[in-house]
């Protein structure tokens, strides 16, 4: 039996529902170089990926913003911020603030690791009003790689001193659900995003976030299993 003794939360569509902004954002970046969406879910295959690979495919499409590569992410990472100080920020899912102090008082530990960089991330969970429930934060800009890679969750794993085996990982993104698989972690798997079915290699698998800390939250302190 597989102890988990901590989560590991993906940002977007896990603990938010900010993909609508993401592709606002680039919308935005688009409308700045006078282009118009190819379609309304024109980047949807980037879901859960770094901001450059969604960079690269707008300078595909768009070979007119090839010059301007680098200021294309950073324009999109502002419109972002914009975005979440215009809006708000809407949770992913209900009675998240009581849930997670739940697992706190049970002493789950708790971590964001994100393909955002560390600014968005900030920005959205106090936003949110989530960053007193996260000690380690562990965004791609901190490590060598993103998602699909390990890198992510492997050092938020050793932040919060816990085996990565004994860390469940939320994810709702084949590229999320890969780099837990890759870290080592127990992949659960949230058809918060994308059906279930287009998740790897999942141990566990839930309609909603919600679900899924109701499943932690009912396991035995001694004997928490994937």
């Amino acid at each position: 039996m597989t102890r988990i003794d901590a989560i590991l939360f993906d940002l977007d569509g896990t603990l938010i529902d900010s993909e609508p902004f993401h592709l606002e954002a680039w919308n935005r970046v688009l409308a700045h170089f006078g282009h118009v969406p190819p379609s309304p879910h024109w980047n949807d295959d980037t879901i859960g990926l770094p901001d450059a690979l969604a960079r690269d495919k707008v300078v595909r499409l768009f070979p007119d913003t090839a010059a301007e590569s680098d200021n294309v992410l950073l324009l999109k990472q502002q419109f972002y911020r914009d975005i979440v100080r215009e809006k708000g920020v809407k949770l992913a899912y209900p009675g998240v603030h009581d849930r997670l102090a739940a697992l706190q008082a049970k002493g789950i530990g708790l971590a964001v690791g994100t393909n955002s960089i560390m600014l968005n991330t900030t920005t959205c969970l106090d936003a949110a009003g989530l960053a007193r429930f996260f000690p380690v934060v562990v965004t791609l800009d901190r490590v060598a790689n993103g998602k699909p890679a390990p890198d992510i969750y492997q050092e938020a794993a050793r932040q919060l001193g816990i085996h990565p085996t004994r860390c469940a990982v939320f994810e709702d993104s084949p590229a999320g659900a890969s780099a837990a698989r890759a870290a080592g972690c127990v992949v659960v798997g949230l058809a918060n995003s994308v059906p279930l079915h287009d998740l790897p290699a999942l141990d566990q698998g839930f309609q909603t976030t919600a679900e899924a800390l109701d499943w932690v939250l009912s396991l035995d302190a001694t004997a928490r299993t994937a």
